[in-house]
Formats: structure tokens, C-alpha cells, sequence
């Protein structure tokens, strides 16, 4: 596409189009397929140069002035682009405006990433008709988003910022859009922008705020090394409940309404619970099967404490083990190991199952429902919503029903299950968002019971009796399919593991001093360069720094950085990467940014050597607090 567009392409350029952009974007095409021919626009040919304009039936006016192509010049001038490493287009118009950018931003902008997002197919589909689009189609850098409803936009932005983690270019992004195009279609392109940051936000929140905090639950795990090596793991129930009901009964307000139900239904739906739960259904005198936690704080001992042995002898607590090791040493029952998505599950080399789990202790419920197989998944008392009254939770709940911590930060209001607003606080709003996106992947029903509390896209809303009636009626007995499944953990040679584990913190001993090593001799580097490449940037050293010596400089600096991450890779990438991961994305995601905030490319070169001082710091840091982790951990596992 470009300034050569003239007049009207042949018939045979929309067709090579869709057959590109079926092979890439089925669904779109078939919704541009079904567009109808001049439903709301119809394309003309312009000016003195004979370039195609769309009139736009709503506005009574062309899209473009009578000069598209220097048109959608003027508009990107206007915007200011710099450093757009990931470009976003909202709306796409005739494409001119993406023609522009590819010949003279694409280069000077570094960029590597274009999203296009156009609401109306029929315009869509008039630019297929007008311009050869293929190489445009097949561009890996582009993705185009076409016909995409609003309630959808959120998690196929979240889908596309994970994918390539494309997020780390966050810091580097522009929005180009057309005046039209806002004229046009002004609250889906604004709700676009907001529902783009949002999902922008999400997905860099999954990778933790810091390595400190991260560092708690990797801390956590090595504590509770003993108790991975001699319990089973919930991989030993995979797919054993297929298409079985599953209730998951989480603590919301709305819990009291209908948590009488659950009575009888032990031997006819498997029932999972969060922590937070576990004391108001045994007071009721229901047993759920499976209990889960996930929180890495001390707070969570209370929710499992204070019952006996023969009370809770066939409640398993199926912890992932992050959690404090009190919490193992308190509850008096039996266990069940759940690692999350995590790399150090996997450094560990012992097989419990991985599963995909997102914020809270309600996501995990779900997530090990779905991979027992479990078809329908039944939600009750999942409000993640103040209820009508200011209510945080349900009579009973070991904190109270009105925990003052929901009440602290931001507040926001989103759709209820009741078709109208209730208010949400900014720690329940992730969850949500985290349970939209596993109810999206989920490939059975998903019935949401809670009867009150925020809506869950995805979800079909039903009285919780109602479910009952429809899905929860054959006795199936699920605790002692449990209990058959879980005996093959007897023949697991607990020994042999043990002893491979300590092998295995021995060798990594052995990287993490290495890693140390590496750190030490770019801090050297670092430390020879710094007062000189400060008074650069400070604008102290004119003439006296050349391009070349800060090229060098630079190379003597980030060489360690590169061979600690080849030569270390696997300790890296295993055990190291979730605790510093957080860390890792903002400091790529600065680098990406500098580009932006310095008129030169030697300004740039220096602002990215002192940046490496920071990381070398910081990772001989964390890497010396693992290693005092790691032999605290070799010590527990030889008493044992």
C-alpha cells in the first residue's frame, strides 16, 4: 500500500485479499464476507489524482480530504510519533494512513509490533477492494483486529500483549488513529484504548510487582520442599471427573443465600473450596473434597486451624505450596501437592501437575476442576463485588463479613449478575478479569450461581436450585475416587527423589556463584564509565565522548549480562526467572523507552550502560538470597 494507490483496483485484488486474510484471520473474514455492499459507506474516486475516498452515509462526508494520501500525512504528522515500537491503530480506514507509516515511521521508529483495530467490516472491506493488502496480510509485525464487539476487545488484547510478550514494548507505544475514525466511531475506539491499558496492565501484574515479593513464595516453596516430596500431586486426577458437576463454593455475601443447598450433593458433585470457605461449610456440616490455597501470607493459618483430625480426615487441602509452612504444620488433614505455571515448579524435576492458574485461590478452584475434567463448573458465592448492603463476605468467614482491606484503594463499578452496576475494589476487578480469561478457554459450561455479585463474561447465569435440578442428580461418589486414584502415590520412591533434589541444589549452588561472578566483573566495568558517562548526559563532556568509545564502553559492560545468560540458562530460566521475571520486564521495558526521552542515538547508547548498573546490582543481590534459600533447603532435606 502506498502513494501509487490509483483509482480502483481489478476485481481479482479483493479476492487474492480474502484469500490471504482467511488463511490468517478466518473470522474476520467471514465477518467481512457477510459485510453488506455499501452499508454505511460507498467508495469514489477524488481529486486530481484519481485516489479512492470513502463517502460515509452518517457523517454526509468523505472519510479523507481530497487528497487522502496527504491527508493521512498531515494526521501523523500531527500525532508527534516517536519511538512507536508497538503502534496501535484505531481504525484503518483505507489504509493511507498505515501506507504512510510503513514508508517513513516504520524504520525511524524501531517499531516491531502494529495492531490495527477497525470496528466496521463493510470499511474494511471497501480497503480490501481498493489496495493489495497481501504482504500487508501476511506481515508477522501486523495483526489485524477486525469486527472485534466491545465486550471482547479486553482479553484479545490480553492475548496479543502476552503473545512474543509483546507488553515489554508498553513503554514505547503510540496510538494513531484518523480525526474520522473517532467522528465515526468515537465510544468504541475510546473504550478500545481503555480496555487496551487495562489489559496492558493485567498482564504485566501477572509477572509480580518485584522480586522480593516473589522471592516469598519461592522462599515458601523451598520450606515446604519436604512436604512436595512426600504427598501426591493433583496430576493423579487428571481427567477423572469427566463430565461430572463440580461446585465451587467461594465466600462472597451472596454465599447466604443459597450455601443451605449444598447439604447431600457430597456423593453427587465434586466440591471445591478456597480456604476461606472451608470453616463455614464445616460448621454447616458439609465436607467439600478438595480445599485450595495459594496466598503466601502468614494470614492464611487461620482460615486452616482449629479443627481436629476426624473432622476434616477426608477434606485434602490441596495447597499450592507458596503457601506459609505453617499452614502445612496446622491443618490436620490430608494433602494434595498443586504447583502453579512457575519455572521453579519445573527446576524441581518432581512430577505433581502444573496448572495455569491466575490470582486467587478462587481462579486455582476452578482451574483444578477443569483439569479433573469436571463439565459443568458451578460458581457460588463468587461475587468478587461489595454486596448491595457493603458486605465483603459471608456470614461466618473467619475475618469477618466486612474485612476492611476490600475498603481501602480504588473502587469501580461493573456489571452485575443482576443486569445492573455493583460496586467492585480494584483487587476484586483482577480476579474477575482472571476468571474471564479462564472461563474463555474453558471448553465446557461454566454456570454462575453466586446469585448476586459482579457478572463473569462467559458464564450463564442461573439459580443455584436450578443447577441442581438440571446437573447435579447420579451419585458418583467423588471421595472415594479420590481416595482410589490417590493410592498410586504408595509406589513413589520418596527416597530416590530426595536424594536426586539435593544433587540437583548441590549443581546450583555451583550456577548461582557463577551468575555472582558474571555481576561482579560488569559492576567493575560499570564503575570505570559512570562519573564519565553521567557528565555526558549531563551535557559536561561535549565533544569529549565519541560514538565510538560509547559503543565500546557499552560492550565491555553488557558482555557479562550476555554470557551469564548463556552459560546459566537453564538455572536461569527454571529457578531464577520467576523471582527476578518482574524485574527483567521493567528493565527491558525501560531500555525500550530511552529511545523517546534523548534527541540523540549517543545519549541513548550511554542512558543504557548506566541502566546496567542497576541490574547487575540488583541480580547479585537476589542471587545471594537464593543461595542462603538453597542450603537452608538441603539442610531440611537431610533430616528427613
Amino acid at each position: 500500500m502506498g502513494k501509487k494507490t490509483q483509482a480502483l483496483k481489478k476485481p481479482d485484488t479483493y479476492q487474492k485479499n480474502m484469500q490471504a486474510l482467511s488463511r490468517r484471520y478466518p473470522e474476520a473474514a467471514a465477518a467481512i464476507d457477510r459485510a453488506a455492499e455499501g452499508d454505511g459507506c460507498r467508495l469514489v474516486v477524488v481529486g486530481k489524482e484519481r485516489l479512492p475516498n470513502l463517502w460515509l452515509n452518517n457523517l454526509e462526508a468523505f472519510y479523507y480530504a481530497k487528497n487522502p494520501w496527504a491527508d493521512a500525512t498531515e494526521q501523523l504528522q500531527k500525532l508527534n510519533i516517536r519511538n512507536a515500537r508497538l503502534a496501535v491503530f484505531l481504525g484503518f480506514g483505507l489504509g493511507y494512513q498505515f501506507g504512510v507509516f510503513m514508508e517513513h515511521y516504520l524504520k525511524k521508529n524501531n517499531t516491531e509490533h502494529i495492531l490495527i483495530i477497525e470496528e466496521d467490516p463493510g470499511i474494511f472491506k471497501a480497503a480490501l477492494r481498493v489496495a493489495d493488502m497481501v504482504n500487508a496480510i501476511n506481515d508477522p509485525r501486523v495483526t489485524f483486529m477486525v469486527g472485534v464487539p466491545l465486550p471482547e476487545l479486553q482479553l484479545k488484547f490480553s492475548s496479543y500483549l502476552r503473545e512474543n510478550k509483546r507488553f515489554i514494548y508498553l513503554k514505547a507505544l503510540q496510538f494513531i488513529y484518523h480525526t474520522t475514525a473517532l467522528r465515526l466511531k468515537k465510544d468504541y475506539y475510546l473504550q478500545a484504548v481503555k480496555d487496551f491499558r487495562e489489559a496492558a496492565r493485567f498482564e504485566v501484574l501477572r509477572f509480580g510487582n518485584d522480586p522480593e515479593d516473589s522471592l516469598i513464595g519461592v522462599r515458601n516453596m523451598l520450606e515446604n520442599i519436604v512436604e512436595i516430596v512426600k504427598n501426591p500431586g493433583i496430576n493423579l486426577l487428571y481427567d477423572k471427573f469427566k463430565k461430572r458437576p463440580a461446585v465451587i463454593v467461594s465466600t462472597g455475601p451472596s454465599l447466604n443465600k443459597n450455601k443451605h443447598l449444598l447439604k447431600g450433593l457430597e456423593d453427587r458433585a465434586l466440591i471445591i473450596c478456597p480456604d476461606a470457605s472451608l470453616k463455614i461449610l464445616l460448621e454447616m456440616g458439609v465436607r467439600p473434597h478438595l480445599v485450595t490455597s495459594l496466598e503466601r501470607v502468614k494470614e492464611v493459618v487461620k482460615l486452616v486451624e482449629g479443627f481436629d483430625r476426624d473432622t476434616v480426615r477426608d477434606v485434602y487441602l490441596a495447597a499450592c505450596p507458596v503457601v506459609v509452612k505453617e499452614v502445612y504444620r496446622t491443618y490436620p488433614g490430608p494433602r494434595v501437592i498443586v504447583f502453579r505455571d512457575f519455572d521453579h515448579f519445573r527446576w524441581l524435576g518432581i512430577e505433581r501437575g502444573i496448572l495455569k492458574i491466575m490470582q486467587s485461590s478462587g481462579n486455582m478452584a476452578f482451574k483444578i476442576a477443569e483439569a479433573l475434567g469436571c463439565d459443568p463448573i458451578i460458581l457460588i458465592g463468587q461475587d468478587l463485588a461489595f454486596s448491595r448492603d457493603g458486605s465483603t463476605h459471608a456470614q461466618g468467614a473467619a475475618y469477618g463479613d466486612k474485612q476492611k482491606a476490600f475498603y481501602n484503594g480504588k473502587t469501580m463499578e461493573v456489571m452485575g449478575n443482576d443486569g445492573k452496576p455493583i460496586l467492585t475494589s480494584e483487587t476484586w476487578y483482577m480476579f474477575l478479569q482472571a476468571y474471564e480469561r479462564d472461563v474463555a478457554q474453558y471448553k465446557g459450561t461454566c454456570i454462575n450461581s453466586t446469585e448476586g455479585g459482579a457478572y463473569i463474561k462467559g458464564t450463564l447465569v442461573m439459580p443455584f436450585q436450578e443447577a441442581i435440578n438440571k446437573y447435579i442428580s447420579e451419585e458418583f461418589y467423588p471421595l472415594q475416587k479420590i481416595k482410589k486414584y490417590l493410592e498410586v502415590f504408595d509406589t513413589v520412591d520418596i527416597e530416590a527423589e530426595k536424594n536426586r533434589l539435593l544433587d540437583l541444589i548441590t549443581s546450583t549452588l555451583s550456577d548461582l556463584e557463577g551468575i555472582v561472578e558474571y555481576c561482579r566483573q560488569g559492576l567493575d566495568s560499570y564503575n570505570k564509565y559512570e562519573e564519565r558517562l553521567r557528565g555526558f548526559l549531563a551535557g559536561n563532556c561535549a565533544g569529549e565522548i565519541t560514538r565510538e568509545s560509547l559503543v565500546k564502553w557499552a560492550e565491555e559492560v553488557i558482555t557479562p549480562r550476555i554470557t551469564a545468560l548463556r552459560e546459566y540458562h537453564s538455572t536461569f530460566q527454571l529457578f531464577l526467572m520467576h523471582i527476578v521475571q518482574s524485574f527483567f520486564i521493567n528493565f527491558e521495558m525501560d531500555i525500550l523507552s530511552l529511545s523517546g526521552k534523548y534527541d540523540t542515538q549517543e545519549e541513548v547508547i550511554a542512558a543504557q550502560i548506566l541502566a546496567y548498573g542497576k541490574w547487575y546490582d540488583r541480580i547479585k543481590g537476589i542471587v545471594e538470597i537464593c543461595k542462603e534459600m538453597l542450603v537452608k533447603a538441603r539442610e531440611d532435606l537431610q533430616k528427613m
